[in-house]
């Protein structure tokens, strides 16, 4: 048995782990409308179609549909835009990560200073995904960021402008509008760091001379 939730190819949420998955995410829903649904399993392939309509118990017209579709797609933007920038900054950490673990094999006396700008730079890092996603909080159960996040302004606008059958209020305007704010403050920040800090790593580490090769000496007998 196959289940859609009548909803569209959803975008990527940001994650502080770089993860492969191979199931599709969920996104907004469809609007009314007949699709085309192809099954292929193996050699073989079907198809058919679904005819989707809206609710006969309300009365809803075809424009508060279209406007409550378009302003769910430009917050899946949002929220990709913020996934796209997480994992930048996600990849980057794992990165200098692994600098600081090759240099301190190669001799943490001659390379404690790049060691110790590894480690800020991982610090500064998870400043900046913080913005996204909230302080990284080991408590066990349920808790809560108090402070509001990128990704917490999106996830609320989007649950109103998706609960809203007959068009986008004010209070779902405002809602966009705090999020808008709070993801292009967090892409300012993020823009500043690869333009200065991360720059200035990456040339430090890419000045150095990391081979693990030594130099080798002739052995004879006396």
């Amino acid at each position: 048995r196959i289940y859609w939730n009548l909803d569209e190819k959803g975008p990527d949420r940001p994650s502080r782990t770089i993860r492969k998955s191979k199931r599709e995410r969920g996104g907004i829903k469809v609007k009314p409308g007949t699709y085309k649904v192809k099954v292929v399993y193996g050699d073989k392939t079907d198809s058919t179609t679904v005819t989707v309509k809206t609710d006969p118990r309300l009365h809803v017209s075809m424009a508060s549909i279209n406007e409550v579709y378009e302003t769910g797609k430009k917050l899946e933007g949002y929220s990709q835009t913020a996934a796209d920038a997480v994992k930048q900054l996600v990849e980057s950490k794992n990165l200098a990560e692994k600098f600081k673990k090759e240099l301190k094999e190669l001799g943490k006396d001659k390379f404690k200073d790049q060691i110790k700008a590894s480690e800020e730079i991982v610090k500064q890092i998870d400043s900046v995904i913080a913005l996204y996603l909230g302080k990284d909080d080991k408590r066990q159960g349920i808790v809560r960021n108090p402070e509001p996040t990128v990704m917490s302004r999106i996830q609320t606008a989007s649950r109103y402008v998706n609960s809203r059958k007959t068009g986008i209020t004010e209070t779902e305007k405002r809602m966009i509008r705090f999020a808008e704010e709070e993801l292009k403050d967090a892409l300012e920040k993020t823009n500043a760091f690869f333009n200065d800090e991360w720059k200035s790593y990456r040339t430090s580490i890419e000045s150095l001379d990391l081979s693990p090769f030594k130099e080798t000496k002739s052995f004879n007998l006396n």
